[in-house]
This record gives C-alpha cells, sequence and structure tokens, in this order.
C-alpha cells in the first residue's frame, strides 16, 4: 500500500478495501478514521479517486487540517474504513458529448468518472481548474483513454487563464450548448446532445448549474457539506431543496441532478 506526496499538499493514500473496491462507483465515498490517538473523535470523507474493481481503491487528498495532516503520516492497516457510501454519477446518455467540471479540490471523483466511463462516451472532456498552477492537480494517463483534458488557471500560470466556468462557456460554444440548431445546417436540424458532471466550490457549482440549465442540458453535480455521521442520523449535511425542505448530503447525495438544489438559499445562508 502507500501513502505518496504527488506535489503542494496534495497525497495519494492507496488502501486495501475488497469489498469496497468491488462495489464503489465514481462519485460515492468513504469515511476514514485513524486508529492512532492524534486522530480527531470523528471519521472523515472522503470521494474515491479510483478503484482496481478488486482489492484496492485509491484516495486523492489535500492536507489542510488536524485529520488531513494525520493522514499524511499514516499508511495503510492504520484506518478504519466504512463504504461506499452515497450515490454517485450516472452514466447519462451514452452518445451524448461530456464535459466534467473540476474545480479546486474536485478532481478525484471526476477521475473516477471518466475512468470508468471514458470508453463508453463517445466524447469526454475534462476542465479543471485552480486559482494558481500550484493548486492544480491534472491527472495523467486519462488522455491515453481518450479524455480530452483542458487546464485552467486564474492566474495563466498553467494552461488557459481563466475559471473553470470559462472553460465551460468555450466548451458549450464549440460544442452548439446555445442554441438548438447545431448538428445540420438547415432549420429543424437536430440538436447534438450535450451533459455535464461536477465537482467544485460551491459557487462554481451554482455557476455550472445555472448555465446548464439555461442551454437545457442535463448536470449532474458532486456537492460537499459539514458531515459528522455519513449515514442520515445526524442531519447535519442538509442542502436546500427547490420548492422547500432539504436534501442530505451522505444519503441522498453527493450527486444531485442540479436542478433539484435550491443554489440560492444555499449560497446565502
Amino acid at each position: 500500500m502507500a501513502n505518496e506526496g504527488l506535489r503542494d499538499g496534495f497525497h495519494l493514500l492507496r488502501l486495501e478495501a475488497p469489498e469496497i473496491a468491488q462495489g464503489c462507483g465514481p462519485g460515492q465515498f468513504v469515511l476514514l478514521k485513524g486508529l492512532g490517538a492524534d486522530w480527531p473523535y470523528l471519521r472523515r470523507p472522503f470521494s474515491i479517486y479510483s478503484s482496481d474493481g478488486e482489492t484496492e481503491i485509491e484516495i486523492v487528498y489535500k492536507v489542510v487540517g488536524r485529520a488531513t495532516s494525520v493522514m499524511s503520516k499514516t499508511m495503510d492497516g492504520e484506518y478504519g474504513i466504512m463504504g461506499p457510501l452515497g450515490n454517485g454519477f450516472a452514466l447519462g446518455d451514452s452518445s451524448a458529448r461530456t464535459v466534467a467540471l473540476a474545480g479546486g479540490a474536485g478532481v478525484p471523483p471526476l477521475v473516477f468518472y471518466c475512468r470508468t466511463y471514458a470508453g463508453v462516451l463517445e466524447r469526454l472532456t475534462l476542465i479543471v481548474g485552480a486559482r494558481t498552477a500550484q493548486e492544480l492537480l491534472v491527472p495523467v494517463g486519462l488522455a491515453a483513454e481518450g479524455v480530452e483534458i483542458r487546464p485552467y488557471t486564474e492566474d495563466g500560470s498553467k494552461g488557459t487563464r481563466g475559471t473553470v466556468i470559462d472553460g465551460l462557456v468555450k466548451w458549450l460554444g464549440e460544442n452548439g450548448g446555445d442554441w438548438p440548431e447545431v448538428a445540420g445546417s438547415g432549420a429543424g436540424s437536430p440538436r447534438r446532445t450535450l451533459q455535464a458532471v461536477a465537482c467544485g466550490p460551491r459557487q462554481m457549482l451554482a455557476e455550472a448549474a445555472t448555465m446548464c440549465g439555461e442551454a437545457e442540458i442535463p448536470c449532474q453535480v458532486s456537492v460537499e457539506e459539514m458531515m459528522a455521521c455519513g449515514l442520515g442520523a445526524c442531519l447535519t449535511c442538509a442542502v436546500p431543496r427547490v420548492g422547500g425542505g432539504y436534501r442530505h448530503v451522505c444519503k441522498d447525495g453527493p450527486v444531485f441532478d442540479s436542478r433539484v438544489i435550491d443554489w440560492k438559499r444555499w449560497i446565502t445562508r
């Protein structure tokens, strides 16, 4: 097993977990708890980055607090692990041109999505974005599997200057996302089928959901909220629902159809 430093605070943790590896899908998560005395009281949720389908899973994480600091020094065999948990990404329309939007630390579940469906979807583009090149995590190996990767940084230090949303605007324009008549030249020609999946900061997801809604293309979003139990008992991971009430990230998500979330209420609360 391994716990490897990748770059600038990012680490890859490889765990032996056969039952999880054989049953997990892209977008699902696990709950980890280190077995040492220095681990915080609660388990921590982490998206699954990859699975070999048999014995091992991988998690990519960034050191941002006490738990992840302990993780960076902890090896396989020193964890309690629960999973796979939650609802993941659906394939959607296999004939669709698909864009995966990964902002900041939102890369892991979308890499798993791309690895799972690259050979099934007609065309798949992964847009990854961060503030600087130092914070940008560009996955390796996906290009060889047929995934087009487009990196964006806000300061222009790597890839294209701009944000993931700027990348979405460009992708929609290239693929006729503004307009019904794109596949042919005459009036009434069929619309090209498009779809999106996304994971990243809340504001980015809200903007992506709005744009996809206006373009009338389906969008699945993987969201994050504070989570204590991960099993639907504590109800801390509530996300406002369109029409009132709430959905809970741990048992109803973390992946949602972007149209079910009341983005205005969630952003402003």
